[in-house]
């Protein structure tokens, strides 16, 4: 009796074992067709009729697995379309500036009138500064998303820092009727960073709002913070998200028509200033744009 209680068990117990073999098989073929049928950038993902913790498990770490190498496709193909972008906008920006100076230089070869002839060279010559300028901004730019720019990092005291660099665009200012404002609460106040890069920033804001503002720049500092604001012709057309993006043109501030090198100028301040430990963004209240710089004290 006993004897044949245990066959039943034994059975009962292969019968049961044999079955959860089969289910496990036939799960596993389904997750292998599954992921047969799977199509590149497809949202589906595997389901397991199993409620195996195992399996479960199992097929959680294929769909993460899945998800992340998704994740690496699209950011590929962003990469991608922003390359072809970047390569149609710096191809734009090299022609133009060429195209001017090859159409002087024919015109200097036509003409015969000597002031004709140096006025025409004049502007040969400035055009092939503006590229000289841009291929030093993408030269630049290359280095700072590469990690290659050296900072010599120190104590900068700020106020005569934006003096000098405000002084350097003096005939720009007289040239527009325009001039800038300075309110610093601290003419003392000392900030940590490189201070050639530094300039370097601070000229890059205030060329943008000589090309692209109106009116007064103002310069506003409270503690490590630095605030340019200035009015624009366009508010409604600027994105300040986007603003220190590479390579926008959504915004007026972004027009290379009037040589602000492939929209760069902006995109190294924001590199150079994170770079030395700072803070940029813009900010948009009606019709006045701001351009605010927080950066790291001196250690005193």
């Amino acid at each position: 009796m006993i004897k044949t209680v245990l066959l039943i068990l034994f059975a009962l117990l292969f019968c049961l074992s044999l079955a959860a073999l089969l289910l496990y098989r036939r799960q596993v073929r389904g997750l292998s067709q599954q992921l047969k049928n799977l199509e590149p950038g497809s949202n589906q993902r595997l389901t397991c009729s199993v409620r195996d913790r195992n399996f479960l498990s199992l097929c959680r770490l294929i769909n993460t697995y899945i998800d992340s190498q998704q994740k690496l496709v699209l950011q590929a193909l962003e990469a991608e379309e922003e390359l072809k972008y970047t390569i149609a906008s710096v191809s734009h920006d090299i022609r133009t500036p060429l195209t001017g100076a090859s159409g002087y230089m024919q015109m200097v070869e036509k003409t015969e009138d000597p002031e004709k002839k140096k006025e025409y060279c004049r502007i040969v010559r400035g055009r092939l500064k503006d590229l000289e300028q841009l291929l030093d901004q993408l030269f630049l730019y290359t280095r700072l998303t590469s990690k290659e720019l050296p900072l010599y990092m120190e104590p900068v005291s700020l106020f005569p820092l934006v003096c000098e660099v405000l002084t350097g665009f003096y005939g720009k200012f007289q040239e527009q009727d325009r001039e800038p404002s300075l309110d610093f609460q601290e003419e003392s106040i000392q900030i940590q960073g490189d201070s050639s890069q530094l300039k370097r920033v601070l000229g890059n804001l205030v060329s943008n709002s000589l090309s692209y503002g109106l009116g007064t720049l103002f310069i506003l500092q409270k503690g490590t913070t630095l605030t340019l604001s200035n009015k624009v012709k366009d508010p409604e057309s600027i994105d300040p998200d986007q603003m220190f993006a590479r390579f926008y043109r959504g915004d007026p501030s972004r027009n290379t028509s009037k040589g602000s090198h492939a929209g760069l100028g902006l995109s190294i301040a924001r590199e150079l200033t994170q770079a030395m430990g700072g803070k940029i963004e813009a900010r948009l209240q009606g019709d006045i744009l701001e351009i605010i710089l927080t950066f790291q004290g001196a250690s005193r």
